[in-house]
């Protein structure tokens, strides 16, 4: 074949020639037939590979978070998804890191010791806890023998001091049964201490009157403890804090720094440890002092 006139390489040349190379055939083969190039259509599909991917991983973990966070039943927030994001925002930033830490005993508390002198060992591994609204045990729950035999005794703790303690539905999660200090004129036991109890000692919790302590579908409860009182709980297994006891923003906690769940009763002997921790609850809130230590 004759070389075309000023190319003397003849035609295969041409093609491979600056400005009319392999690589400019193929591209523009490839832009005329997709409209994009085909560098920046690989960085699509690229991106596309890694984030659908990531999108239903994150799908599917949400949604078996949420169904754990529906698993654990009703509490203080509401039932639905937007209560789910609450909690989570909660959970990363302000729970707790180590639910087992009482909380500190300030100076200024009052009295400076709590109303427990010694609980024996629960002698036993603890449960497995989990969420914080709601806050609940998941593993060694109450039987519902135990749990109607806690609830008696906390109805009885309310029969035999009528004027000392109203019964409810728990201020803090709005579906369970509570115990409240009763009427202002009722609160006129003062706590074991050498001196009287001043009116603004008080340890205001939820609601007014303020709650002792509610009871939860799986046995356990919740409660507000003097510090040294949560220590002794804690440190002989029969509970912990909840996550955001003590947590709050501009100096407003959520719950108060000594909410602590006890868990819940195996045997007629917890549920009599359990009722004097309650005890201790209601000294430490209302300052009252319900019978025996």
């Amino acid at each position: 074949m004759a070389a075309l006139p000023g190319n003397p390489h003849g035609p295969a040349y041409a093609l491979f020639s600056k400005g009319g190379g392999a690589g400019d055939v193929t591209g523009s083969l490839s832009t005329v037939r997709s409209g994009f190039p085909v560098l920046p259509m690989l960085h699509y599909l690229l991106f596309a590979a890694i984030i659908v991917p990531t999108l239903i991983f994150a799908y599917r973990f949400v949604l078996k978070d949420y169904n754990h966070f529906l698993s654990l039943g009703r509490g203080g927030t509401p039932y639905n998804f937007g209560g789910y994001l609450k909690v989570t925002f909660l959970s990363l930033v302000f729970a707790l890191r180590d639910p087992y830490i009482p909380p500190e005993l300030m100076p200024f508390e009052y009295p400076a010791t709590g109303y427990l002198n010694h609980l024996p060992h629960r002698g036993c591994p603890r449960p497995k806890v989990a969420g914080i609204a709601p806050h609940r045990q998941l593993t060694q729950k109450g039987s519902q023998e135990m749990h109607t035999a806690l609830t008696n005794a906390l109805k009885n703790l309310y029969d035999q001091n009528p004027t000392i303690l109203r019964m409810g539905v728990a201020c803090f999660e709005k579906h369970n049964l509570a115990l409240f200090v009763g009427l202002p004129s009722a609160r006129s036991s003062a706590p074991a201490s050498t001196s009287p109890r001043p009116p603004t000692a008080l340890n205001v919790t939820c609601g007014s009157p303020p709650e002792i302590v509610h009871l939860h579908s799986e046995s356990s409860m919740h409660l507000t403890l003097h510090p040294s009182d949560a220590a002794v709980v804690i440190a002989n297994g029969w509970g912990e804090r909840h996550p955001l006891a003590g947590q709050g923003l501009f100096g407003r906690g959520w719950v108060p720094k000594g909410f602590v769940m006890i868990y819940a009763p195996r045997n007629e002997a917890d549920i009599s440890i359990s009722m004097s921790i309650v005890r201790a609850g209601a000294w430490w809130v209302g300052g009252v002092t319900l019978g025996e230590k």
